[in-house]
C-alpha cells in the first residue's frame, strides 16, 4: 500500500463511518490514534506504519454507541473486510491478517509482542483519558508507550487538536 492509496482509503471510509461526529470515538480521535501511533512507530523499524494509520482510521468505525460495545473491534474488523474485497482497502494477505488482529481484538484488554499490533492499541490506550480512564502500565504492549512524557503528550494533541489526514498519510508513508 502506498501514500496515494491511503488517502483514497480515507476517502471511502470517512462517509460511511459510524458515529464520525462523536467527540469521544469519532474522527477527531481516529486522527488523534494515527497521531500517536506514528509517533509510536517511530521507536522502531519493525513497526509498520501504513497498518499503524489503517487501524487509527478503521478502529472505531463500527461503534454503536458511546459507552461499553463489545461488538465494535470484530464489526470494525468486518469493515476491513468489505473494503478490500471492494479494493479500497490494498493489503498482502499477511498484513491484512495482522490488521484484522489488531482491529479486532483492540478493547479486548490484552497486550500484544508483535511489535505493529502493540503500538496500535498503546496508540489507543493513551487515549483513554477523553472518558475518564487512566491507562495502566501492565497493559500497554511497548517500551515507548511507557515513557513518561507519552501520557502528556497524548494529552497535549487531545487539547491542540491532531493534524488532518493529508499530514498524517504523509507521516504514514514515511520511512
Amino acid at each position: 500500500m502506498e501514500a496515494r492509496s491511503l488517502s483514497a482509503l480515507v476517502d471511502v471510509v470517512l462517509p460511511r463511518a459510524w458515529r464520525r461526529e462523536s467527540p469521544w470515538h469519532g474522527e477527531g480521535h481516529w486522527r488523534c490514534i494515527a497521531a500517536t501511533g506514528l509517533e509510536l512507530a517511530s521507536a522502531g523499524d519493525e513497526i509498520d506504519r501504513m497498518l499503524v494509520f489503517c487501524f487509527a482510521l478503521l478502529h472505531d468505525t463500527r461503534r454503536e454507541n458511546e459507552a461499553v460495545d463489545p461488538g465494535h473491534g470484530p464489526r470494525a474488523a468486518a469493515f476491513a473486510a468489505e473494503l478490500r474485497a471492494e479494493g479500497a482497502l490494498r493489503l498482502d494477505e499477511w498484513r491484512f491478517t495482522v490488521l484484522i488482529e489488531a482491529l479486532r481484538l483492540h478493547s479486548s484488554g490484552r497486550i500484544s509482542d508483535d511489535p505493529t499490533i502493540g503500538t496500535c492499541w498503546d496508540a489507543d490506550r493513551l487515549h483513554l483519558p477523553r472518558v475518564s480512564i487512566e491507562p495502566r502500565p501492565d497493559l500497554l504492549s511497548t517500551v515507548a508507550a511507557r515513557d513518561a512524557g507519552r501520557s502528556a503528550a497524548a494529552e497535549a494533541l487531545r487539547r491542540e487538536g491532531p493534524a488532518g489526514w493529508a499530514v498524517l498519510v504523509t507521516r504514514a508513508g514515511a520511512s
